[in-house]
């Protein structure tokens, strides 16, 4: 399958790689189907929707900042997930370039189901991050 993209040109990609958003992404629910392209040989990827050329995410797992998440059942149900082997957990992580910064949404996994190839981003309210997010002592102060 081929799909134009604004950032990477024209790209091929079989069709076992797509990754299903049922629901799409939060702002871009129009968009169902998606690919994650590794970037440099580093902890970033970019989760690119193969239906709107100029969407793509940079993300990243919650461990590069020494985050971790205890996913509760009812959001495994969402993507079916049948193993835990099959969990992928990544963030969006948006940069500033004028400011120079980087900000990780920590409020807003994406969740994998890797064998069924379905994801789905679950934005917490402040009472599920108090539950859900673990979060070190060392942390950054800018999670979103």
């Amino acid at each position: 399958m081929q799909f134009d993209t604004t950032r990477f040109g024209m790209m091929e990609i079989e069709e076992k790689e797509l990754i299903n958003f049922p629901w799409g992404i939060p702002g871009f629910e129009e968009l169902k189907a998606f690919v994650l392209l590794e970037y440099k040989n580093g902890p970033f990827q970019w989760l690119q929707s193969v239906e709107e050329p100029s969407v793509a995410f940079v993300v990243c797992p919650p461990g590069v900042i020494g985050l971790d998440y205890k996913i509760p059942e009812s959001k495994v149900n969402v993507i079916k997930l049948e193993r835990p082997e099959d969990l992928l957990v990544l963030n969006i992580v948006s940069f500033n370039r004028e400011k120079g910064g980087m900000r990780f949404h920590a409020r807003s996994p994406l969740i994998f189901n890797v064998a069924a190839r379905v994801g789905y981003q679950w934005t917490m309210e402040a009472e599920e991050m108090k539950r859900h997010l673990i979060v070190p002592t060392e942390a950054p102060t800018d999670l979103d």
